[in-house]
């Protein structure tokens, strides 16, 4: 990944490309996360592979793009007729593909903006750290995306929290998957260190373009009326 999707964080993805470059190893990238947050080189990067989403640049679902360095040859996964340079058979769809070829070139104009983004994810995490005083931001400080946040909230079910902002408006998701017969939480935050019950009391929040600081401060206040309101209700316990 070039950032994590759960966390933002930024991968130092020109040095593991370095790395497998050194020992004739070929790098593919997954930029969906960064792409239209953070600059993408492909030189810069040094990868022989990027792929990228085109609904994480305001762009039409079901449309992607792959980049291939000259020279890397692949197999078809699909066979049959000559589209996508022989790569993937099967009507293109147009629609899609003139979509985020619109999107990329909007993105490239917008990054500015992420700036404006990064400052009202600030705002966001100062607020929730006033509701929420021992929480704490779970990644790097500094070298993460713009307009992802991800924190602990201890002893608060992220899942819970989801449910109950939901009902108010506010969209975010729980840095875990507390699923039918599936209570594992969140491999990511796991892997980062955190234990069962932290990754159980995270969330994700992410903001974009289009949001104002007014959004932003009335979804800390909504923060603070879901903890008074419903009280026990949103209190980590074991999934069941």
């Amino acid at each position: 990944m070039a950032a994590n999707n759960e966390t933002g964080v930024i991968q130092p993805v020109s040095k593991l490309a370095e790395i497998c470059r050194s020992l004739n190893v070929l790098f593919h990238t997954d930029a969906t996360q960064a792409a239209g947050k953070i600059p993408l080189d492909v030189e810069a990067m040094g990868v022989d592979m990027l792929t990228l989403s085109g609904h994480k640049l305001y762009g039409p679902k079901g449309a992607g793009a792959l980049y291939i360095r000259k020279g890397v040859e692949l197999t078809p996964l699909i066979h049959g007729g000559s589209q996508e340079h022989s790569l993937r058979a099967g009507t293109e769809n147009l629609t899609g593909i003139t979509g985020l070829g619109k999107a990329a070139e909007l993105a490239v104009q917008r990054l500015p903006d992420m700036d404006m983004v990064r400052i009202l994810r600030d705002r966001l995490e100062r607020g929730i750290k006033e509701v929420f005083p021992e929480s704490r931001l779970n990644g790097h400080e500094h070298e993460r995306l713009p307009n992802t946040l991800n924190m602990y909230l201890p002893g608060f079910r992220g899942e819970s929290l989801v449910m109950a902002m939901d009902q108010k408006g506010i969209a975010f998701s729980s840095g875990s998957a507390c699923r039918s017969g599936s209570p594992k939480p969140s491999h990511a935050l796991l892997a980062m260190g955190l234990s069962e019950e932290e990754a159980h009391c995270s969330v994700r929040l992410s903001a974009g373009i289009h949001n104002t600081a007014d959004e932003i401060d009335r979804t800390v206040m909504l923060f603070k009326e879901v903890v008074q309101e419903t009280g026990s209700a949103v209190r980590f316990a074991p999934c069941r």
